[in-house]
């Protein structure tokens, strides 16, 4: 399991290299517990993803692989707007998709985050870690809160995506990505 940690961060580091400590966070708890935070309401959830497919930017990367305890993919909205996904089916997608995250308590959690911090540290550049990430981090673990992508990441990226399962990337963009 340490080298997929270090392989998924350095794969993010590679995609998004203004990626900080808390981007980094998000991404492993994207690819643990998939859309389903963002899923509990899913009239808001509706909107707030019709709102975000009118937005003039996006990340060049189209889709992402985050699987870490579970099977993720980002998918970056641009190919909802662009029509090559219908919202139709890319919701379908995340109601499917927000009840095949890992189920683990919160302690559960908390205790593998701690591990993957520990190789991530030893792994990635000391950069990444700034105090103000790290104090993100820690309060988004002990807390359970969501953390949003740091202030650098959002500016040279236009991050707007949502989090699918594998199976339904497969069903929507194919198999031969």
């Amino acid at each position: 399991m340490d080298n997929r940690i270090v392989e998924l961060a350095s794969h993010e580091l590679d995609l998004h290299p203004e990626a900080r400590f808390d981007d980094i966070y998000k991404l492993f708890y994207q690819g643990t517990f998939g859309p389903k935070h963002i899923m509990e309401d899913q009239a808001v959830a509706l909107r707030f993803l019709a709102e975000e497919i009118d937005c003039d930017e996006f990340d060049q990367v189209l889709w992402q692989d985050v699987s870490y305890m579970e099977n993720f993919f980002r998918i970056n909205l641009i190919i909802v707007k662009n029509r090559q996904v219908l919202i139709d089916d890319l919701f379908r997608a995340l109601v499917a998709s927000s009840r095949m995250g890992a189920t683990i308590s919160h302690d559960e959690w908390k205790e593998e985050w701690y591990r993957i911090d520990r190789v991530l540290r030893d792994a990635l550049p000391e950069e990444i870690f700034t105090p103000e990430s790290s104090m993100v981090v820690k309060e988004a673990v002990e807390s359970e809160k969501l953390v949003h992508h740091s202030a650098s990441y959002k500016r040279s990226y236009h991050p707007h995506y949502r989090v699918i399962s594998r199976e339904w990337f497969e069903k929507l963009i194919g198999t031969t990505y």
